[in-house]
């Protein structure tokens, strides 16, 4: 009798249907999906409107790129308070100012006295906003589906996220011909505004946060020793700066595309649909079938496929086959990410997650040196010779770690 009841209560469905029957699941992932896409609403609007009136290439740069500054400099202190008030209550905060910094830039646009430094003041504040919600959105996941459904889950948000890069400027440029970059902001206070009322949907199985009577600077600090003395955490994190060398195909894509391939922008845009389409298929890959057992065998895959991918695209002299190598090359990409994330909220207590997350963010900013580091190599050693260099070094930076840690290895 108790065998067969145990034999019933097996749950067969697959871990996307299992994910999508959660009522908590989709209002995560809903939430984050909308949540990336309003940051992608921003930063194609206020780009438009500075070069619309008369603003460089690199003021527009840096408009996007000072958001980095308070992500890098507040995350550590988003992760105490994670851990000291809960995730969600951090995610439904940081929407809720979105909201009100969408609404604010979009009515100063309204004025004819309001100035570039206005919009990049208003952009910087909402990349301080930012550091607060997405280590709240990782540290969620745990808490919302089980253990063995964690990457899946992963995996889906990465999807959400990639709807989120496709979806999000395409509204903003419909809402711009539409009227103006003001109506494009309007439009993303409403995508906000549909990402925080989702966001009360979610139901989480952690406990209710008890406030710490340690300063900020001392969780951080154990947070910090937390991490180095936990040897999957700590190699992870380190092996997640990988992502330094891996973000140079950021600039490598538009430069074969301008100087190799010669194609217009229309072929261009196909060239970062294919990366895009790769990164779905991958996502929706391992939501379906569960990802691997041990995650470092799934980051070594991934990486091998986008190592492939990049180098076959490198070498490809034809439109076609390098639109393939660009999607297998995607393919990669959640594989190692959701890799990543999984070993990090599995391998850390409930009450440390928040200051984990938090450190693996910051890590992964390092994407923002790419673009800088891969112009540098392409105008010093030319472009093939930068994508070997992208490939070689994210390699020594993920083979360094599963050399030394045999705990990561066998995780």
């Amino acid at each position: 009798m108790t065998s067969r009841t145990a034999t019933q209560s097996v749950d067969t469905r697959t871990p996307l249907r299992r994910l999508f029957t959660s009522r908590s699941f989709v209002a995560l992932f809903l939430s984050n999906a909308l949540g990336f896409g309003g940051e992608q609403m921003r930063l194609a609007a206020q780009s438009w409107w500075i070069l619309d009136e008369g603003g460089s290439n690199t003021v527009m740069g840096v408009a996007a790129g000072l958001r980095v500054v308070p992500v890098i400099v507040l995350t550590l202190y988003a992760g105490v308070l994670i851990d000291r008030f809960g995730g969600k209550r951090m995610l439904i905060m940081e929407r809720a100012i979105l909201i009100v910094l969408a609404l604010a830039t979009a009515g100063i646009l309204l004025f004819d006295q309001v100035e570039i430094w206005h919009i990049v003041v208003l952009s910087t504040l909402a990349g301080a906003t930012i550091a607060f919600g997405v280590p709240a959105t990782q540290t969620l996941v745990p808490e919302v589906v089980p253990g063995e459904l964690l990457q899946s889950a992963n995996s889906m948000n990465q999807l959400g996220n990639a709807l989120g890069r496709t979806l999000g400027p395409l509204l903003a440029g419909v809402l711009i011909a539409i009227r103006s970059a003001a109506l494009a902001l309007f439009g993303l206070a409403v995508v906000y505004g549909v990402a925080l009322l989702v966001s009360f949907g979610i139901t989480t199985r952690g406990e209710k946060k008890a406030p710490s009577r340690d300063s900020a600077l001392t969780q951080i600090r154990e947070g910090l020793i937390y991490i180095r003395r936990d040897p999957v955490l700590f190699w992870t994190i380190l092996m997640a700066i990988s992502v330094i060398p891996g973000g140079m195909i950021f600039p490598i894509i538009p430069v074969f595309a301008h100087d190799v391939l010669e194609v217009d922008e229309v072929k261009f845009g196909w060239m970062w649909g294919a990366v895009a389409v790769g990164q779905g298929t991958g996502a929706l890959v391992i939501a379906s079938k569960g990802g691997f057992s041990r995650k470092s065998l799934g980051v070594v895959v991934g990486w091998s496929l986008f190592g492939i991918g990049l180098i076959g695209f490198g070498f490809s002299e034809t439109y076609w086959l390098s639109l393939i190598l660009l999607f297998v090359n995607g393919l990669g990409f959640p594989l190692v990410v959701t890799s990543w994330v999984t070993l990090l909220q599995t391998h850390s207590a409930p009450e440390y997650r928040g200051r984990v997350m938090a450190v693996y963010w910051i890590a992964i900013q390092g994407t923002s040196a790419s673009w800088l580091l891969g112009g540098f190599l392409l105008d010093t050693i030319g472009s093939v010779p930068t994508v070997l260099a992208t490939v070689a070094g994210g390699w020594i930076i993920v083979a360094i770690p599963l050399l030394l840690s045999k705990e990561l290895r066998k995780a």
